[in-house]
């Protein structure tokens, strides 16, 4: 302890004996941090457990099907249609439970806007909405102000009640708590049957502004009697796992699951089903590209600021080789003298991390539009503030571990070579300089 107060009471000394050295030193350490923490920032909310997505670890998804006509007429490729889900996805039984919502992308395409009134007022609200199964709110945990989800009775009968997110009741409303009212959704009435807290755009599985059953959506459950409009449509499974690794065993049962179901196809054959892993998407980019580019954003805002640092370190430390020459003189071991060094610019950096994680935190939200949103979020609703980050989102023991990491391979990287040539010098050299 005597030694740790020892190394921050030289450090404070050297920061007032050389200011400018200081201030630089400073600066170049918070941009630095500052950028690699838009990156783990970034990356934390893409992958991070945050409700509603309280389970990113353990979900898979399904959300595409092939179907392949027969004699090599081509093929035909959506979404998931209601035959599909019934007598394939919801006989899946390894997984722990299943929710199947409307996809965002091909519902907006194909099933159009959604504008809600209420009465009294002839105004309408441009809305982002999602028809979902009862399972939904099993999977999800959302945090419900008002009111509870609809149930498996209503998801059966197809019972037109709506869950409303708090923003969106008191826009339709002007108040909150608006349970059994009625709201007008593309001139359908729906009751209103919960209202929860907003949710942040960038939780893009479960992001809306209403959610209602699916079954209750005309253009979602209507079937046809042709066998492809049936297989695919406009739903998307999203699976939750019991255990992180079951996903090949649930490939597996989907495969199985599929070769049944072609059993009772005519026209056609399902083709290559693919359940995919939860992958991070940064700008439109996702998978292994993704984390590519942020292994070479690491390198480049580690590497670059390293090394100028370090030539302020080893610029710095020349006027100091005195100082350690005549503590060798003494007997100070190489350990103590590197440490001593280490700590003290580690010390020197502590400022400018935490300048550069707030300056971090202030660029993700001006950019919050380009890191974090979805391609089709600005098609399917007119609030220009769909991504929204939350305290929990930002400032948090994981993001502070990131920075702490960052902080000391940055520091590890600018001392090390510089401290290491200084300790090794001759002492007689040392006290000549």
């Amino acid at each position: 302890m005597i030694t740790i107060n020892l190394y921050f009471k030289q450090a404070w000394q050297l920061m007032k004996q050389n200011r400018f050295f200081s201030a630089v030193y400073i600066i170049g350490t918070g941009l630095a941090i500052s950028m690699v923490m838009v990156l783990a920032v970034v990356y934390y909310i893409r992958t991070a457990n945050i409700a509603p997505e309280i389970h990113r670890d353990r979900m898979c998804y399904l959300d595409f099907v092939i179907y392949k006509y027969n004699e090599g007429n081509g093929s035909y490729s959506s979404s998931l249609g209601i035959r599909y889900v019934k007598d394939v996805v919801l006989t899946l039984k390894k997984p722990e439970a299943i929710a199947i919502t409307t996809s965002p992308i091909y519902q907006y395409f194909q099933g159009g806007e959604m504008f809600a009134s209420v009465a009294g007022n002839d105004d309408e609200a441009k809305i982002s909405y999602m028809g979902c199964n009862d399972v939904f709110w099993k999977v999800y945990e959302f945090h419900f102000l008002y009111g509870k989800p609809f149930t498996e009775s209503d998801f059966e009968s197809g019972l037109k009640t709506v869950v409303l997110c708090r923003s969106m009741a008191r826009k339709l409303f002007g108040k909150e708590d608006v349970i059994g009212q009625t709201v007008m959704l593309n001139e359908v009435e729906y009751r209103v049957c919960g209202v929860v807290e907003d949710v942040s755009g960038t939780l893009e599985h479960t992001y809306s502004q209403a959610w209602m059953p699916y079954t209750s959506m005309s253009n979602v459950i209507t079937e046809s009697v042709d066998e492809r409009e049936n297989t695919v449509g406009k739903l998307q499974a999203n699976i939750l796992l019991r255990d992180k690794h079951d996903i090949t065993a649930v490939q597996a049962e989907l495969e199985e699951a599929v070769k049944r179901y072609n059993t009772t196809l005519v026209g056609g054959q399902v083709t290559d089903p693919k359940i995919k892993p939860a992958t991070l998407t940064i700008m439109g980019v996702s998978s292994s590209k993704a984390y590519l580019a942020i292994i070479l954003f690491l390198l480049l805002f580690l590497l670059v600021p390293a090394l100028n640092i370090s030539g302020l370190n080893a610029s710095h430390i020349q006027d100091r080789l005195e100082e350690i020459g005549i503590r060798k003189a003494f007997g100070a071991p190489r350990g103590t003298l590197f440490m001593q060094i280490f700590v003290e610019n580690l010390i020197l950096m502590f400022p400018g991390s935490l300048a550069g994680l707030l300056f971090s935190y202030g660029l993700v939200d001006l950019y919050k539009n380009i890191l974090l949103a979805n391609s089709y979020q600005q098609f399917i609703t007119e609030d220009a503030d769909v991504i929204t980050l939350s305290a929990g989102m930002l400032m948090n023991w994981q993001v502070f571990l990131y920075a702490v990491t960052v902080c000391l391979l940055l520091n590890l990287l600018s001392s090390m070579v510089p401290v290491w040539n200084a300790i090794r010098e001759n002492i007689v050299s040392a006290l000549n300089k």
